[in-house]
């Protein structure tokens, strides 16, 4: 019995030790990069969301992430490039040694998340996609819905063994929206609500509140109309901020902390949680020890 009790605790300390952590996550459904600004040098309404999100993102990746904000898509001088300019400019993150690198067009985009690590990216930011001007292009969103599996090896933590990425993407319209997130989550339902969005409030839940110290709901009144909701399975991601639609009340903005898995509830990836993800390592490494503590229990019965 004392060599049974000795190998479990073998098995379970080798799981604890190359268990990997994923990363933050925020995921939502509104252009607020369309519908912000700066006055006396303070990010307004969408903006500051996008501020508030960066920095509890960014306070969230640790370890030996890099200290990169990597925006994916928008284009110099275009609404979508001056929003996440002034989020990140205006934010906490260049104080704290964070950057923040533009990587623009089909080939540049690809070649990134072929090579996407947390040796080069700390935060990757998806932005808009046919709802700001000078965001992603058809093609570029395409290319980002070939590499769904890079980006969820990234927050997951693969090839990290101390820290996933962190994720922020907003709204998407058009061919191929959400392509690479109804890949990662088969069961979840994104709905564009078409032309001009919906201009109703949006309010903070309490998970909400919690994720983005210091945002109010009256910072967010004027941070829409949105454009998407999610319904259907949510993953491991929670709800941070719904808004009403006629009598129904809709899900904007989904997030999760340090922990969260986004590829959950499909062939080959974990089951959704806040736990820190088991590498295959660790997997192949517990079944070799129940199948030695099996061997065992039976050699034990034998001679009992």
């Amino acid at each position: 019995m004392k060599r049974f009790t000795k190998l479990a605790m073998a098995v379970t300390v080798a799981f604890a030790s190359t268990s990997a952590l994923a990363g933050p996550v925020i995921i939502d459904g509104t252009d607020s990069n369309d519908h912000g600004s700066v006055s006396g040098g303070v990010n307004q309404n969408g903006w500051l969301y996008m501020q508030k999100a960066l920095e509890n993102l960014g306070s969230s990746v640790t370890g030996s992430a890099a200290k990169v904000v990597v925006d994916l898509g928008t284009t110099a001088g275009g609404q979508a490039r001056n929003a996440i300019n002034s989020a990140f400019g205006l934010s906490t993150l260049p104080g704290l040694g964070w950057s923040l690198l533009h990587v623009d067009g089909v080939t540049d985009i690809g070649n990134w998340l072929t090579a996407l690590s947390t040796a080069n990216t700390g935060i990757l930011y998806i932005p808009t996609a046919g709802n700001s001007s000078g965001d992603l292009t058809t093609t570029e969103l395409a290319t980002i819905n070939l590499h769904a599996t890079e980006i969820n090896n990234f927050v997951g933590g693969a090839g990290n063994p101390t820290q996933g990425g962190g994720l922020f993407s907003q709204g998407e319209s058009g061919t191929g929206a959400y392509g690479w997130l109804t890949t990662l989550i088969p069961g979840i339902v994104v709905t564009d609500v078409g032309g001009g969005g919906i201009g109703t409030n949006m309010t903070l839940t309490a998970d909400g509140s919690s994720a983005f110290p210091g945002l109010t709901n009256a910072a967010l009144a004027n941070a829409d109309p949105w454009h998407n909701y999610f319904s259907g399975n949510l993953g491991g991601l929670k709800v941070l901020a719904t808004a009403p639609q006629g009598t129904a009340t809709r899900n904007l903005i989904l997030g999760g902390g340090a922990g969260t898995v986004i590829g959950c509830g499909q062939p080959g990836q974990p089951l959704c949680a806040a736990d820190p993800v088991p590498e295959p390592a660790s997997l192949a490494l517990i079944g070799l020890g129940f199948t030695a503590l099996g061997v065992m229990r039976r050699r034990k019965l034998s001679y009992s």
